[in-house]
């Protein structure tokens, strides 16, 4: 299965991070991401205003072929009425269970790519449900 990799990923990033912690504060991030002035994004912030701003700067959402997979599990079956979130972001690479998203973007002038972990109600994304813990640049 391509997507158990992705999940013991988000498992070792839990596993990393203080269990008293609140997501709020659990918070890491690389270099500010090219084309993006010191402060631009940030930790904590809305994910959709992070999302608008790397857009907004030349990044690309890097579509990843196994999302459904990934985020629903199986054979990608959704509830009925829940968002299909690998169309409305197709850059989430997985999500697990309990709100952790992991998702990546490309620089095509550096040939960057920026892997950002989220945690919230992927499904409320536009409605501030999901915030940005960090990401990190490869």
């Amino acid at each position: 299965m391509s997507g158990l990799p992705i999940l013991a990923a988000l498992g070792a990033l839990m596993v990393a991070l203080p269990v008293a912690a609140q997501p709020s504060e659990r918070s890491f991030t690389s270099p500010v991401p090219a084309g993006l002035a010191k402060g631009a994004v940030r930790a904590g912030m809305d994910y959709a205003a992070f999302r608008r701003t790397l857009l907004a700067a030349g990044w690309q959402a890097k579509a990843d072929p196994d999302c459904v997979q990934n985020v629903y599990g199986g054979d990608g079956t959704r509830k009925p009425g829940q968002s299909n979130i690998c169309r409305e972001l197709p850059e989430i690479e997985a999500c697990s269970g309990d709100g952790y998203c992991v998702a990546n973007f490309t620089y095509a002038a550096t040939r960057r790519l920026i892997r950002v972990t989220s945690y919230g109600d992927y499904g409320l994304w536009q409605r501030k449900g999901l915030s940005v813990l960090g990401w990190e640049q490869k």
